[in-house]
């Protein structure tokens, strides 16, 4: 099937990997050799002030138990350490380490260098057409029937 007749999700998901694909060879030239495309999907999701794995869980859309052992590797690799929660003790926060914030400033540097390069490629006006176009999805999708879409990020 041509790209273009392809659905516009898969579009977007193909598009996305791309951008992580690129993402990850640029920290590689940066020394950062050992984070991986799922490694994002706990990473993306984080506060800078850590997060309760629970909610973290519920933000990136996976089970509990699923980004427990994504943030055990994470703690493994020194990006991110588990502590109690100082007002629930049953509770686990989840926060980077010093390593973790390092990995995250410099992902936040080559996101910036992508996606100027993206829009170099589309030109000015049709990137700033695809942000707006995508800000709309995500405010707006709910009045399609779409569930909260803004919320997942």
């Amino acid at each position: 099937m041509g790209s273009n007749k392809q659905p516009t999700a898969r579009l977007m998901i193909l598009a996305f990997r791309g951008f992580e694909r690129e993402l990850l060879r640029e920290l590689e030239k940066q020394g950062i050799s050992d984070v991986t495309p799922a490694d994002f999907n706990v990473l993306r999701h984080l506060d800078p002030e850590g997060l309760q794995l629970t909610i973290l869980a519920e933000h990136a859309g996976l089970s509990k138990q699923g980004v427990g052992k994504m943030v055990t590797d994470l703690e493994a690799k020194g990006y991110l350490k588990i502590k109690t929660d100082k007002h629930d003790a049953r509770a686990k926060v989840v926060t980077y380490t010093r390593k973790g914030e390092t990995l995250i400033h410099k992902a936040i540097v080559i996101v910036g260098e992508i996606e100027r390069r993206y829009e170099i490629l589309l030109g000015s006006h049709n990137y700033q057409n695809l942000r707006e176009g995508l800000l709309t999805l995500l405010e707006k999708g709910n009045h399609f029937g779409f569930s909260n879409l803004s919320e997942s990020s």
